[in-house]
């Protein structure tokens, strides 16, 4: 997202607080919440197979993540764990869909990245 589509959602967010370790969404959950980290640092694991899931993407401040699920209505595709002490700001299905329903193209952008994890 550019400067301009970031400004659109500011009045929206709501901070959350993550610690180390925590898990921020889980693989297979249904999807309600969208995230944008304002600080700290987080992973995407996949369960691909049997046993422990694979890291398949890493994420940094102005990342975000758990759009999948709300532009599709699928399960959340990958479980996002935080690797620092992280704090996000998010969105509710209802109010991403009014805010930033206009703007699902520019979000289905990143969607291409995780069709190669399927």
């Amino acid at each position: 997202m550019d400067p301009y589509e970031r400004s659109k959602i500011g009045d929206a967010l709501k901070e959350e607080k993550y610690k180390k370790g925590e898990f921020i969404i889980k693989e297979g959950q249904i999807g309600n919440t969208f995230y944008i980290i304002s600080e700290g640092e987080a992973i995407a694991l996949k369960q691909l197979g049997e046993g422990e899931p694979t890291k398949v993407m890493d994420y940094n401040k102005g990342m975000y993540f758990g759009e999948r699920a709300l532009l599709t209505n699928d399960a959340r595709a990958a479980s996002i764990e935080a690797i620092t002490d992280l704090v996000c700001v998010s969105l509710d299905r209802d109010t991403f869909m009014r805010v930033l329903g206009p703007l699902d193209e520019i979000l289905k952008r990143n969607m291409e990245v995780y069709k190669k994890y399927k």
